[in-house]
């Protein structure tokens, strides 16, 4: 089937599929977190290798029948892990204007989210340098952006805004709807300082964030 953009909607195949997701709004291309191990060999976790892909839209036109991109048609970027020691589960995220990616992700250790496990991150499209990390001990929920600020909400119900050029925090807080804490489930940016929330017991929210600290 079809999003609302006329591309095919794709889902990782596998009993990691959701961890190992990476949806980025916005994208000029299609990403994809692949785990390359070696075909007919057992590989330890230490030993995957596990990659950014992505697709040109062009490959997959519109008027065609939805279908999975062959090999052939992606390209490898760089490992998903800027760490080589550490393995990363992806999260949401979203292409900046000149091409980065703005994504939040966890370190799996093998033991659960450990403090400072989940990170945001800014990477450049074309080696995956960071430019900046924000680390958190909770796992985030939704993340968005405009030409200014990433809002990022997490599963403690806390709503953060990073600067999207330095990833220094510009405001944070918990959200709260009549005295009541609300943990976000979808976060959209509107327009200036306007949010479209949804949150775990059902609600859709439209809020206005002001950037201070």
């Amino acid at each position: 089937m079809r999003c609302a953009d006329g591309l095919p909607a794709l889902a990782p195949e596998g009993p990691n599929g959701v961890r190992s997701r990476l949806h980025i709004r916005r994208g000029s291309r299609i990403y994809f977190y692949e785990i390359a191990d070696r075909p007919g060999e057992w590989t330890s976790i230490d030993e995957i290798e596990i990659w950014l892909d992505a697709i040109d839209l062009e490959t997959i036109s519109a008027a065609d029948r939805p279908r999975e991109p062959g090999r052939a048609e992606s390209v490898r970027l760089f490992p998903y892990s800027w760490i080589p020691s550490e393995t990363h589960f992806a999260g949401p995220g979203v292409e900046t204007a000149d091409g980065d990616l703005v994504y939040a992700g966890t370190v799996n250790h093998g033991h659960g989210l450990q403090p400072g496990g989940s990170f945001i991150v800014r990477r450049k499209a074309t080696t995956g340098k960071p430019t900046w990390i924000f680390r958190t001990d909770h796992k985030s929920t939704a993340l968005d952006a405009d030409a200014n600020t990433v809002f990022v909400t997490y599963d403690d119900g806390e709503l953060v805004l990073l600067d999207l050029r330095s990833g220094t925090v510009v405001s944070r807080g918990s959200l709260v709807v009549a005295d009541v804490p609300v943990v976000a489930t979808a976060l959209t940016v509107t327009g200036p300082g306007r949010l479209l929330i949804g949150t775990s017991d059902g609600r859709i929210l439209v809020c206005s964030v002001r950037a201070e600290s």
